[in-house]
């Protein structure tokens, strides 16, 4: 009820009473909060858009997760993906309520509850990997238990964070979008990237013969080592359409794995095969043409599609990471796959990882390894809980000096001799 509401003197005196068993319970919510939480983490955070000055350590509140459909993974290493760089730059927002914090795969041990990180216990707990939607650079981050799979035998965490993210969308690019079949030629760019290695091998596997784009020779032998059946640098073969024509016999390829679109659009649109399947899933040459030339897609007949997996249904996700997890996985086991690990360095280091990202530096996977404690304070001491008592306190008086200015205020506006 507001004061101006009512002609009653004593209006003003019960108003405030009331505020004030508001302003109580709304307190004791908040020590309540602090003392009975799960505790605080640290994370690597944005302070702002821009480069990579902007990242941070920062400590933020354990997740909250749904025992039904969720689960808790304290993580011991992580990966860097292009979409980090992207939105950490402001251009590749996450999907809606989900954490600001970059991260889109992860490898440590799964948490029974959030009491586990009390103690060192969690490390004799279930060492998986994890497909993520954000989060992951963060001493525990939460997961949608349908994107949690196993760590293949004699992987380490290291290792085993190169593969969710990475290898899922590799297996989705070549198996769900390009349709891949055997003897097809599979024009792979950015051949030397953490999807580009993966991609190599998973070709070789199918039986198809990957053609893989870069931006040198060195590039190109890591490449041929894993697989790959010819190699072509675009920085040296600026039309490199005639090399693909040529190493193809005039077919051309049959399917292009394109993080790249703007600037090599005329190129691939030349390398394409009748028939042939385009699928982007990133642009880093820009996302605009100045010609598209729809005739000549037309007269190839071909398919262009474009994809992510961030912003696909929860649905799709589980779908594709359990095919993937029964038809893939095990040949990590047997050593038929490997994950490539361009360099570790420690999380409290992401900058720099990200700064060697967009040089175009790396071969495989740049990995993240945990060395940020989960809080200079994980659980919650009486120390901490007597200084928000006491802040309490302090707060209480404020609040009751307003209250007496207002209410002497009130009684002068109703005073019969104002």
């Amino acid at each position: 009820m507001c004061i101006r509401d009512s002609q009653n003197p004593k209006t003003p005196r019960r108003y405030i009473q009331v505020c004030k068993r508001k302003d109580s319970l709304g307190m004791l919510r908040v020590v309540k909060r602090f003392m009975f939480s799960t505790g605080v983490m640290r994370a690597v955070v944005y302070d702002g858009f821009g480069g990579p000055e902007v990242l941070k350590v920062r400590e933020v509140p354990v997740p909250e997760c749904d025992p039904q459909s969720e689960c808790l993974i304290k993580v011991e290493a992580t990966a860097l993906n292009r979409a980090d760089i992207m939105q950490r730059k402001g251009r590749y927002p996450p999907p809606k309520g989900v954490t600001d914090i970059p991260g889109l795969e992860c490898a440590g041990y799964l948490l029974n509850s959030p009491s586990d990180l009390k103690n060192t216990s969690y490390r004799s707990n279930r060492r998986v990997m994890a497909i993520l939607q954000g989060g992951g650079y963060s001493t525990v981050v939460k997961t949608h238990l349908g994107g949690v799979m196993e760590i293949p035998k004699g992987l380490s965490f290291e290792q085993a964070a190169a593969i969710p993210e990475t290898w899922i969308t590799a297996y989705q690019l070549i198996n769900w979008l390009g349709d891949t079949q055997r003897g097809d030629y599979v024009l792979v760019h950015a051949g030397a990237s953490g999807v580009g290695t993966s991609a190599i091998q998973l070709i070789k596997s199918t039986g198809a013969h990957a053609i893989a784009v870069c931006s040198s020779e060195s590039k190109i032998k890591v490449c041929k080592d894993l697989g790959a059946a010819f190699g072509v640098n675009y920085k040296e073969e600026k039309e490199f359409s005639k090399a693909v024509m040529e190493l193809t016999s005039k077919h051309g390829a049959d399917v292009i794995l394109d993080p790249v679109f703007g600037s090599h659009y005329p190129e691939n649109l030349k390398s394409l095969a009748d028939e042939g399947r385009w699928i982007v899933y990133a642009f880093m040459g820009g996302a605009k043409v100045a010609d598209m030339n729809a005739p000549k897609l037309f007269s190839k007949k071909a398919t262009m599609k474009f994809t992510t997996i961030r912003m696909r249904t929860q649905e799709y996700r589980d779908k594709l990471v359990k095919e993937f997890a029964e038809k893939t996985l095990p040949k990590f086991e047997s050593g038929e796959l490997k994950p490539i690990i361009d360099k570790v360095l420690p999380m409290s280091q992401a900058a720099e990882a990200q700064k060697r990202m967009e040089k175009n530096e790396n071969i495989g996977k740049i990995i993240l390894r945990m060395d940020i404690c989960i809080s200079s304070n994980p659980v919650h001491t009486p120390y901490f809980i007597v200084g928000v008592l006491g802040f309490w306190g302090f707060g209480l008086s404020l609040i009751h000096i307003c209250r007496c200015r207002r209410i002497e205020r009130c009684r002068s506006r109703w005073s019969p001799y104002h």
